[in-house]
């Protein structure tokens, strides 16, 4: 009998102890800590898991035990001996008088065992699916991180749509300072046609802003350019010029021309890369100026050539991983 109450507090034990050596997650690093807390979650399950079938071992021990009770229901016992207990076995000579168990089922000391051993892992249960359900739901969150982390936006300029998988952010057209202005902006900007907030200014003292147009002497002469900002799903991009080819483990969004403002204007301007589709706005043949795009071309001496060659219009790629 102590052997099987040994053998169901030992099993019991050592399972329940299980549940206090989790590893703590201590990497800051967000990747990490996700794939840590994967783990937990799997560990939490094993340890809840683990548990039942601790409990179930016990109780099959218990009945392993319970036959020596039931097999006794009435015997002779000596005088000295009252109530429930066992017997020790009298040696005397070569006679044996053998020791006989004698319990009531109203007394039986393992039942509160198990009971309490029962309420123990029902508790530690209890505990750790709470803590499972929270360790999920900081994964969660910790999932939605990432996936905000590991996406990218880029223009797509000359395209009122987005490329590929990527997602439209907004669309509308290209603008940005004047060609003609020595203070103006370099950057191109890509213009919403939508949801417009202006405000009254009266001061003189201002920066200009101005639409596109496309100075290519050819079928987009004189039109407005379009644009889009796009997310996509890969954390990094980049603009190569003078390609239309991605590295190795780079996704192209799209290729085109490498277009920017007339060397011989006051602006100073910045190289982007237009798609080769050129698309414009509509109803905008009317030459208005503004921020003009120019197709690029080589000129050898500075630039190596080879591989470049002089008077060459440039291509371009955007690229995303």
């Amino acid at each position: 009998m102590a052997t099987c109450v040994v053998l169901l507090l030992t099993v019991v034990a050592g399972v329940v102890v299980a549940d206090g050596n989790q590893q703590t997650v201590t990497d800051a690093a967000l990747a990490d800590r996700i794939e840590a807390l994967e783990d937990i979650v799997r560990q939490q399950a094993k340890v809840i898991d683990d548990l039942g079938s601790g409990l179930q071992r016990a109780l099959t021990g218990l009945e392993a035990c319970s036959p020596l009770r039931n097999t006794f229901s009435v015997v002779d016992t000596p005088d000295n001996i009252e109530g429930t207990g066992l017997l020790q076995e009298q040696l005397t000579g070569n006679s044996v008088q053998h020791a006989v168990f004698v319990r009531s089922d109203d007394n039986d000391p393992l039942i509160p065992v198990v009971t309490q051993l029962t309420e123990r892992v029902n508790e530690v249960s209890a505990g750790l699916q709470a803590m499972k359900n929270e360790v999920s739901a900081s994964l969660q969150t910790l999932k939605t991180e990432v996936t905000d982390a590991s996406t990218s936006v880029f223009v797509h300029w000359g395209s009122s749509t987005c490329p590929g998988s990527a997602v439209l952010v907004y669309s509308g057209v290209v603008g940005g300072s004047h060609y003609d202005q020595p203070g103006a902006a370099a950057n191109y900007l890509c213009l919403p046609l939508s949801n417009i907030t202006l405000l009254d200014y009266t001061n003189t003292y201002t920066a200009y802003l101005y639409g596109g147009e496309y100075q290519t002497e050819d079928g987009h002469n004189d039109k407005d350019p379009l644009c889009a900002v796009c997310r996509s799903s890969r954390a990094n991009n980049v603009m190569i010029p003078a390609t239309t080819v991605c590295p190795a483990g780079w996704t192209s969004e799209y290729s085109g021309w490498l277009m920017a403002g007339y060397f011989g204007h006051k602006a100073a301007t910045e190289f982007i890369c237009v798609n080769s589709q050129e698309e414009e706005r509509q109803g905008s043949e009317v030459s208005n100026d503004g921020k003009l795009l120019y197709y690029t071309v080589t000129d050898c001496g500075s630039l190596p050539c080879p591989p470049y060659v002089t008077g060459k219009r440039v291509t371009c790629v955007v690229c995303s991983r």
